[in-house]
């Protein structure tokens, strides 16, 4: 009875290992007809099988969303040709190719502007194919003569290929763009052809400006990638051609329609330039819906070489500073619409008003003057009397009603799972004064009604207290989005134009319109008479205000209006930061290039 049993068992386990071994032998005939399939006559080993292990790639496009201007001219991406360098160094025929001697190498480096020691760094550095950089971390362009020439090299491991660069030129004042930040993680890309292809990518994300607002809407799909078949220890195999994967949907990636208009961007970088402005904003809205038309901030930035940890770095026309006299705009409202003054008053002043050190710009005074008059000469002494009849809380809820001392830009709640989405990264809401100030207080009530003191307000919110006036005191929401696409042009989501009510209520027309005739005052008679012969009637108020830089006495002079007078189509505000005192008024001769400008391509 044990003999049969140990019989029974040894049966058992033979037959058992005969099944093994069909299974196992039938598995090894499948994976060499899937190698056929793959490449059709070239028959593999088991052991030639084994190194088969992952592909590794380029990025030749992040897949992510790109941004456009009003009229539909792109702002970023544009397709470029690049040369990606593929390492063989452990082939006989790339070591020979890699010999500094060699003179196709030496042809090679010439083309691209460089020579045998520094290509030969770069070409080997890693085991992932990559582009050329000549060492800027960014792939170097080529020219048309270049992509002539390089066709050849293709066999020698540089081949030529089209690569997505996502911004155009390098300094500009378009901070609201923002740019994108390298986020390092393992990238999972999967195609109908194969398993997934795992490799290490630079990924970017948006760290500033619309780039960041709209980070989740324009991530996309994934990256279109170039492979090549690697072995374990990260050698190219040659035998398999260079491959393709780009991800498939024919809504993706998304298309961001700003409100912009990339010809007045430029011309108004351009007049910044030329004036030689060093800090500060130039904001451009259309009148009609307070559309961001252009917004220039000053010094320009390099999105493609931005330092996060650099404090400098902002979008200044959507941070606030002081305003100086273009406040007076706010006191003036204030005293209208309480009647707290009236039009037909006489104050008189006489350079000093003998309270809180404040004294008027001009030296020995205006003499007598009507509140309209002190509003387009810019008389502290006018306003200083005004003030005191005002309340600061008069002062805070008509700077409200006008759309300051809040956040004004255009935004949207719970749309596609974002809690909210934002037009203007960052903007400051400004304010009239801090909590620490009390109401009873009339040098500080003084001083914030001439736009000093703790008084903020940003180029955004100034130009967007024109358009306030010119819609009889209606505060509009300034877009810079008006739409997102699909990639087949269908319509995603549209960002109507929307108005930014007050708690506070809005100021009458009556008031708006009286205020908008004074604007027209001091270009004809008051602080901004070299506007006179500007290209189109304008009109609007001027403003210096009094700081300290790293302990520097300072002024941030601002001017904004609009024009035509008779037809308005824009508002405009230019603040810059920092001028030493004294010398002529940069603000008010940039608001009227910027004008001139506008005139001239209308």
């Amino acid at each position: 009875m044990h003999v049969q049993l140990k019989r029974r068992i040894y049966i058992g386990c033979v037959f058992l290992t005969v099944i093994f071994t069909i299974l196992i032998l039938r598995l090894g005939w499948i994976q060499m007809v899937q190698v056929n399939r793959v490449m059709p006559g070239f028959q593999r080993t088991v052991r030639e099988m084994s190194v088969l292990q992952r592909e590794r790639g380029v990025m030749l496009d992040s897949g992510r969303g790109q941004i456009t201007d009003r009229k539909g001219k792109s702002l970023t991406g544009s397709m470029q040709w690049g040369v990606v360098l593929f390492p063989h160094s452990r082939h006989r025929h790339v070591q020979s190719v890699m010999n500094t001697t060699n003179v196709r190498l030496k042809r090679l480096a010439a083309i691209l502007h460089t020579d045998t020691t520094h290509l030969i760094k770069e070409w080997e550095q890693g085991d992932a194919p990559h582009f050329w950089t000549a060492g800027t971390h960014q792939p170097m362009v080529l020219d048309k003569t270049q992509l002539a020439k390089l066709q050849e090299f293709e066999r020698d491991g540089a081949s030529v290929y089209p690569v997505m660069s996502r911004y155009d030129k390098s300094r500009t004042g378009r901070q609201w763009l923002g740019y994108l930040a390298e986020q390092p993680e393992v990238l999972s890309v999967r195609d109908h052809h194969t398993d997934e292809v795992k490799q290490p990518f630079a990924l970017k994300s948006g760290a500033a400006g619309l780039e960041r607002t709209l980070d989740p809407l324009l991530m996309g799909m994934g990256p279109t990638l170039l492979t090549r078949m690697v072995t374990g220890t990260g050698e190219v195999i040659p035998e398999y051609e260079p491959r393709v994967i780009a991800p498939r949907n024919s809504h993706y990636p998304l298309k961001v329609e700003t409100t912009v208009d990339s010809d007045i961007q430029q011309g108004v970088e351009q007049i910044a330039e030329e004036a030689g402005m060093e800090e500060g904003a130039i904001v451009v809205l259309d009148t009609a819906n307070a559309d961001v038309r252009g917004m220039v901030s000053v010094p320009f930035y390099d999105p493609l070489h931005v330092v996060p940890a650099n404090s400098s770095w902002a979008n200044r026309g959507v941070q606030s500073a002081v305003p100086g006299s273009i406040f007076k705009i706010v006191t003036a409202a204030a005293a209208l619409e309480s009647q707290a003054v009236s039009t037909k008053e006489t104050f008189h002043c006489g350079g000093e008003w003998g309270k809180y050190g404040l004294s008027c710009w001009k030296e020995h005074g205006h003499g007598d003057l009507k509140l309209e008059q002190g509003f387009a000469q810019s008389c502290n002494i006018v306003f200083a009397e005004t003030a005191r009849r005002l309340r600061m809380e008069q002062l805070e809820r008509t700077a409200d009603a006008l759309g300051l001392a809040r956040t004004i830009g255009w935004e949207k709640k719970d749309v596609d799972g974002m809690r909210v989405l934002r037009h203007f990264d960052h903007e400051d809401a400004g304010r009239v004064r801090t909590t620490t100030v009390a109401s009873e207080d009339e040098g500080a009530r003084v001083q914030t009604a001439i736009g000093q003191r703790d008084t903020r307000v940003s180029p955004l919110q100034a130009a967007n207290l024109i358009v306030t006036l010119l819609h009889n005191g209606r505060v509009h929401a300034p877009r810079l989005v008006q739409r997102i696409r699909y990639a087949d042009g269908d319509v995603m989501l549209e960002m109507p134009t929307q108005y930014s009510p007050s708690e506070a209520g809005q100021i009458s027309p009556a008031t708006s319109h009286q205020l908008l005739r004074w604007m027209r005052k001091v270009v004809t008679d008051g602080t901004g008479k070299t506007l006179q012969h500007a290209r189109w009637h304008v009109a609007g108020k001027s403003g210096t205000a009094q700081v300290e830089q790293k302990g520097r006495k300072r002024n941030h002079q601002w001017f904004i209006g609009y024009g035509p007078v008779e037809q308005p189509r824009y508002a405009v505000a230019v603040l810059v930061q920092n001028v030493t005192p004294g010398g002529h008024h940069q603000a008010t001769d940039i608001f009227r290039r910027v004008m001139d400008y506008l005139a001239e391509s209308s």
